[in-house]
C-alpha cells in the first residue's frame, strides 16, 4: 500500500505519543470517522510490516500504539527523503505545489514525462493540473509556456519569478522548519523534502551560514530565526538563477544612503565577493543592493547599542508612547526609557520593510486581534505619528507587532519580585521574545537573564539553574529539557508553568477578576432578577478562581471538526421555505441517532412562540431546541441551500446557512459553539463556507477554526 500525507502525519503522532491513543482522538483532526481512519492506520501498518517493524498495538478501550522497535525514525527520515524506495502518493495539493516550484527554478523546459515519474501520476493528470498553475503564475505576471516535444516553461520578469519562489516557500514551510533542515537536514514531509532539495541543490549551505554569520558581526545584530532563514532562502535563490541564467536583471532600486545604508550595504559588498570566489559568478550591483536592502529590513533579537537618541524616530516613538500612556491612564515611569528603546529597535528594518512594500506576516497574528482587540486598534490610532514620519500606510501585520511591544509594556508596568532563571528562545524577532517575557514575569516569580535565537542556544552555554522557555521546536533538544509555549500564553502554557514556576500574586489581576464579576452581574441582571446579589457576586468570583487554578480537572468537551464531519454536511439543498430547511437539518441529527423525531417540533415551536431569535447573525441561523426535548446526545449538523430563504428576521434575512445544534447538556457544546462563532464572525470564511462545492473545503475551515481553539 502507498502512504501519503495524512498517514505521513499519523505515523509521526504515533510515534510522538509513545502510547496507546485512540482511534476517534486520530480522526478528529482530520473531521473524519474512525472507520474512515481505520484505512489509514491500515496503510501505516502495511509499510511497518513491510519493512520489519511488526503490527500496529490494538487494546480495547485504549487504542493504538506503535510497535516497541528501535530505528523507527531512521525509517521515517528515509521514507521523507524524495530518493526512498516506498511508494508515497501525492495529493493534488502536493503536486501543485511541486509543479509551481519546479517550473519557477529551473530554466530549461521541462517534458511532461519528468513530472509523471517525479509524481507518479498519469500524463493527463499532469496535463490538466498545469491549467490552475498558469493561472496561479499569470496572477503574478507570469506566463507559463507549453509546446508539444518540447516541454513547460515560465517566462516573466526575474524580480516577478523570484517573489513567486518566495511566495512559495513561505506557504510551503515555516521558519523552524527551515532551520530544523539547515541543521539537520531533515524535513517534515515528502512535499517539504523535494522543495528543500529543488531550493539548496548544488548549495553549498556551511558556506551560506558562515557569510550570514560574518554579517551579522559586521553589522552587530543577531537576526532572529525567521531572518536568517529568510536572507539563506535569498543568497540560495540568486545563486542558483546566476548558475542557470547567465544574464540575471532585477529593476534598479533606490535607497537611502544614510550611514546604517552605508555599513549595510559595505556588508553585502563583502558577502557578494566571497559568493563570486566561491562559485566563480560575476553578480549585478542590483543584487547587492537587494541584499543591502534585506540586511535592512531583517528582524533581529539582539543590537549592540544603537546610537537613536537625537533620532527624529526617537521623538515620533515618544509621541506615540506617551498618547498610549493617556488612553490607559497609566504612566510607564523609569521603564519608559527601554520600552523606546525596544520600539525603535524594532522600527529601523520595519521602516525598510514599508517602504519598499515587503510583506511579513505575523504567526500569531490572528491571536492577537481576538485576544487583544482593543490594544490592537489603539496601536493603530497611535501609530498614525508614524505613518506621518513615513508617508507610507502601516499595515496589519506590521501593526500587530507594534501591539505585542505596547502589550509587554502594559502588562509589566509595575515591578514584582522575581526569582527562577529563565531563557527564552524565540524565532521571529524581538517583538514575540518581549511580549513573552513580560507576560512571564507578570505572571510568575521569575527573571529573564537572556533571549536567544534557536541559533545561539546552541552555542550558549546554558546554566543549569536556567529555565528555557521556547516558542518554537528546538532541533535536536530533548522536550523535557525545556518548556515549549505559544507567545501568548494560552491556558495549557499555564499548566505546564506551573509545574515548574510560582504563580505571583498580582493585584492589577485581581482587580481585572472584580470588573468581570461586575460585568456580569449587569448582564444577569438584563434577564432575569437576582435575588442575593452579593451570594451571586461570591460565587462568580470563586468560579472563576477556580478557574485559574484548576486547569486539569475540566470535563470532556467536544470540539467543532467532531461534531461536524462528512456525515453531518450537505450542501446546496433546494429548501422551498425555512420550514424545511430545519427539516433537512434535523434529519442529519436522526439519521445519526442523536435525537428523537420530536426535536424539530420543539424547534418550530420555539420559532412560533419567540420568533427569528434563532437567526443570530446575517444569512445564518442556529437551530436547537432544550437538552430534555429528545436530544440523546450532543451533535450538530450544518447545511447550505440553494437559494436563501427567509425566516422572518428584519436585519439577518435571507437565510444561507443553517446549523443545528443537539445540546446533551449545559456545557459538553460549549467549546465547539465557541469555536463556530469565531468563523462566523470571520465574513470571509464564512463567505466561503456558503459558496462551497465540496465538503472537503467546509473541513478544512473548521478544521483551522478547531486547531485554533484547542
Amino acid at each position: 500500500m502507498e502512504l501519503n500525507g495524512r498517514c505521513l502525519e499519523i505515523l509521526r503522532f504515533l510515534k510522538e505519543k509513545d502510547d496507546f491513543v485512540a482511534v476517534m482522538d486520530i480522526a478528529a483532526p482530520y473531521g473524519l470517522t474512525a472507520r474512515a481512519i481505520r484505512y489509514d492506520l491500515d496503510r501505516i501498518e502495511s509499510f511497518l510490516v513491510k519493512n520489519g517493524y511488526g503490527y500496529l498495538e490494538r487494546r480495547h478501550n485504549k487504542g493504538i500504539k506503535l510497535p516497541q522497535s528501535g530505528g523507527l525514525d531512521r525509517l521515517i527520515a528515509s521514507f521523507v527523503k524524495t530518493c526512498s524506495p516506498q511508494k508515497y502518493s501525492y495529493s493534488r495539493e502536493e503536486r501543485l505545489a511541486y509543479l509551481k516550484a519546479k517550473l519557477l527554478q529551473t530554466a530549461a523546459p521541462l517534458q511532461l514525462k519528468y513530472f509523471q515519474k517525479e509524481l507518479g501520476v498519469s500524463k493527463n493528470t499532469v496535463l490538466k493540473e498545469l491549467d490552475p498553475v498558469a493561472g496561479w503564475l499569470k496572477a503574478r505576471n507570469l506566463a507559463l509556456v507549453r509546446k508539444q516535444r518540447v516541454g513547460a516553461w515560465v517566462e516573466g520578469a526575474e524580480y516577478d519569478k523570484r517573489e513567486a519562489i518566495m511566495e512559495l516557500n513561505a506557504m510551503a514551510f515555516s521558519s523552524d522548519e527551515v532551520l530544523s533542515y539547515l541543521k539537520e537536514n531533515a524535513a517534515r514531509s515528502k512535499l517539504n523534502s523535494l522543495q528543500f532539495q529543488l531550493l539548496f541543490a548544488d548549495i553549498d549551505l556551511d558556506f551560506l551560514d558562515r557569510l550570514v554569520n560574518l554579517a551579522e558581526q559586521e553589522l552587530g545584530r543577531k537576526f532572529s530565526d525567521t531572518a536568517y532563514g529568510n536572507l539563506i532562502t535569498h543568497l540560495a535563490v540568486m545563486v542558483k538563477r546566476l548558475l542557470s541564467q547567465k544574464n540575471v536583471n532585477l529593476p534598479e532600486l533606490q535607497l537611502d544612503e544614510d550611514a546604517e545604508f552605508s555599513q549595510a550595504y559595505g556588508a553585502a559588498e563583502r558577502l557578494v565577493a566571497r559568493i563570486e570566489e566561491r562559485y566563480s559568478l560575476r553578480v549585478p550591483r542590483t543584487e547587492i543592493h537587494y541584499i543591502t536592502l534585506h540586511l535592512l529590513s531583517a528582524k533581529f533579537i539582539k543590537e549592540n547599542a544603537p546610537e537613536w537618541a537625537c533620532d527624529e524616530l526617537y521623538q515620533v516613538v515618544l509621541g506615540m508612547t506617551e498618547e498610549l500612556e493617556q488612553i490607559y491612564g497609566v504612566q510607564f515611569g523609569p521603564k519608559k526609557g527601554r520600552i523606546i528603546a525596544g520600539l525603535i529597535t524594532h522600527l529601523r528594518p520595519t521602516i525598510y520593510r514599508i517602504k519598499f512594500k515587503l510583506k511579513l506576516v505575523n504567526p500569531i497574528y490572528e491571536e492577537i486581534i481576538k485576544n487583544y482587540s482593543g490594544l490592537f486598534q489603539n496601536t493603530r490610532r497611535v501609530a498614525r505619528r508614524l505613518e506621518a514620519y513615513l508617508g507610507e500606510p502601516v499595515d496589519d501585520q506590521e501593526i500587530s507587532y507594534l501591539t505585542m511591544h505596547y502589550g509587554a509594556a502594559l502588562e509589566n508596568a509595575a515591578p514584582l519580585p522575581q526569582n527562577v532563571r529563565a531563557v527564552i528562545v524565540c524565532g521571529t524577532g524581538i517583538g514575540t521574545a518581549t511580549l513573552v517575557a513580560s507576560q512571564l514575569e507578570r505572571k510568575y516569580q521569575v527573571t529573564i537573564v537572556d533571549i536567544v535565537s534557536c541559533r545561539d542556544l546552541v552555542s550558549r552555554e546554558t546554566r543549569d539553574d536556567e529555565l528555557v522557555i521556547s516558542t518554537v521546536t528546538i532541533p535536536g533538544w530533548p522536550r523535557e529539557d525545556y518548556i515549549k509555549v505559544s507567545p501568548l500564553l494560552l491556558r495549557e502554557d499555564d499548566a505546564k508553568l506551573q509545574r515548574r514556576l510560582e504563580r505571583r500574586y498580582n493585584a492589577a489581576d485581581q482587580e481585572r477578576e472584580l470588573t468581570m464579576v461586575s460585568r456580569l452581574l449587569d448582564i444577569v441582571a438584563k434577564y432575569c432578577e437576582i435575588r442575593d446579589e452579593q451570594q451571586l457576586q461570591y460565587e462568580l468570583l470563586y468560579e472563576l478562581k477556580r478557574d485559574q487554578e484548576d486547569f486539569g480537572k475540566r470535563r470532556s468537551v467536544k470540539m467543532l471538526n467532531e461534531l461536524l464531519t462528512k456525515d453531518t454536511i450537505r450542501l446546496n439543498l433546494a429548501c422551498r421555505d425555512w420550514r424545511e430547511a430545519i427539516h433537512c437539518g434535523v434529519a442529519l441529527l436522526l439519521s445519526r441517532g442523536a435525537v428523537e423525531e420530536c426535536y424539530e417540533t420543539c424547534i418550530l415551536k420555539n420559532f412560533a412562540e419567540m420568533g427569528p431569535y434563532m437567526v443570530v447573525a446575517p444569512g445564518v441561523v442556529l437551530a436547537h431546541a432544550r437538552p430534555e426535548n429528545g436530544v440523546k446526545k450532543l451533535a450538530m449538523s450544518l447545511i447550505t441551500l440553494e437559494r436563501p430563504v427567509r425566516f422572518g428576521h428584519d436585519l439577518n434575512d435571507p437565510v444561507k446557512l443553517v446549523i443545528t445544534l443537539a445540546a446533551a447538556d449545559n456545557e459538553s457544546h460549549l467549546k465547539a459553539l465557541s469555536q463556530l462563532m469565531e468563523l462566523l464572525m470571520n465574513s470571509g470564511d464564512l463567505e466561503r463556507v456558503c459558496q462551497a462545492e465540496n465538503k472537503e473545503a467546509v473541513l478544512e475551515i473548521i478544521r483551522r477554526y478547531s486547531r485554533a481553539g484547542q
